[in-house]
């Protein structure tokens, strides 16, 4: 047996929502509905498909390394430099290039729990010590207990916002009062890879805290909204600097070819993007809403899933969904719910009455 590092011995390996052939196989169903792992439960933009048709014949030859000419399409959309963008095989891979290069041991890096796994994760592998800050008891980021728990050997502080698996959000205020007061040589990654759902009148991107500190950079992903959750396609804003360091240690050609034609042809249909996200409010409106009236706890969402504290056992709840035919995200004490199509949340709420009795 060869020999692995033994303090990665207790990371449980990245189990995934289950897919619909799964489930389907295991209870013998027909129908399977899938809101389990936040993605768009619409195909991608028509345009997009047939870009990717296009380049499909050129994937012989490696993607450009330096995504050059999806930087410059996202860098006009969004009022920046090219040289201010850094893109990767999702937001994910970004986060774990980002761990390792200023991560080590005798290092710490701050998030909030729960929060995305991964950045427990990454920081193990970056042979770093996690400090975890509980959320607050409406389960939002506790900014203040974070900022207090930035230690002198602290490199990063991630916040998610919103925040993924909650769905809740903090303010463009409290963002920003609380960068302003994070040092100098520590790096913070607001991660925004549901950006495009919010409503809430007092959230903005903290993108515009970019141009003022070379400690700060936002990571959007082209997974959700854009529907693109198959390609891998991410990226972080931030200093021109900071980011060529960051990306140091990053593998090459970790953007694939389609990837990188599909973000440049994604980016164009801002008004298909309005489209699909109107549509995620309102079904979100509709299962929060169907939650509401069966007495059904849960948090409130500026994304496109929502978490939900069942009366019942919450794994047991996701096993019942299951066996008939919804697929949910098992969170221990909690479930998390993508929001699906308009007959999807139907079906999800009818197996919920099921469940429930």
């Amino acid at each position: 047996m060869p020999t692995f590092r033994p303090d990665l011995v207790d990371i449980p390996v990245y189990r995934p929502g289950r897919t619909p052939g799964e489930v389907r196989r295991e209870y013998g169903l027909e129908s399977i509905v899938k809101l389990a792992s936040n993605e768009c439960p619409y195909e991608p933009f028509p345009p997009v498909t047939e870009a990717i048709g296009r380049a499909a014949s050129a994937i012989n030859r490696y993607p450009d390394n330096g995504t050059r000419e999806v930087r410059s399409a996202v860098a006009a959309f969004l009022e920046v430099s090219p040289d201010q963008l850094w893109f990767g095989g999702g937001s994910n891979e970004l986060i774990y290039v980002t761990a390792l290069a200023v991560g080590g041991p005798g290092t710490s890096a701050v998030y909030a729990a729960p929060s995305f796994g991964l950045y427990r994760i990454a920081t193990r592998l970056a042979m770093a010590e996690g400090v975890e800050v509980p959320l607050d008891e409406d389960d939002r980021h506790d900014l203040d207990a974070i900022l207090a728990a930035i230690r002198p050997d602290t490199t990063v502080v991630y916040v998610c916002n919103p925040n993924n698996p909650t769905g809740t959000h903090v303010s463009a205020a409290q963002v920003e009062a609380f960068v302003e007061a994070v040092p100098e040589r520590v790096l913070v990654v607001v991660d925004e890879a549901y950006f495009e759902f919010p409503t809430a009148p007092d959230f903005a991107s903290a993108l515009p805290l970019v141009a003022d500190r070379d400690n700060v950079v936002v990571a959007r992903t082209f997974s959700k909204a854009y529907g693109l959750a198959g390609l891998r396609a991410g990226f972080f804003i931030g200093p021109a600097p900071t980011l060529e360091e960051l990306r140091r240690i990053q593998l090459p050609f970790s953007v694939s070819t389609l990837a990188q034609v599909a973000a440049i042809e994604a980016v164009k249909h801002q008004d298909l993007v309005q489209e699909r996200t109107s549509a995620n409010r309102r079904g979100l409106e509709a299962i929060t809403a169907g939650l509401a009236t069966r007495g059904i706890d849960f948090a409130d969402s500026q994304t496109n899933f929502v978490y939900v504290r069942p009366p019942m056992d919450a794994t047991g709840c996701f096993e019942a969904l299951q066996r008939r035919g919804i697929i949910v995200r098992d969170l221990g004490g909690a479930i998390r719910i993508s929001v699906g199509t308009e007959e999807e949340n139907r079906r999800l709420l009818e197996a919920l009455d099921e469940v429930l009795g």
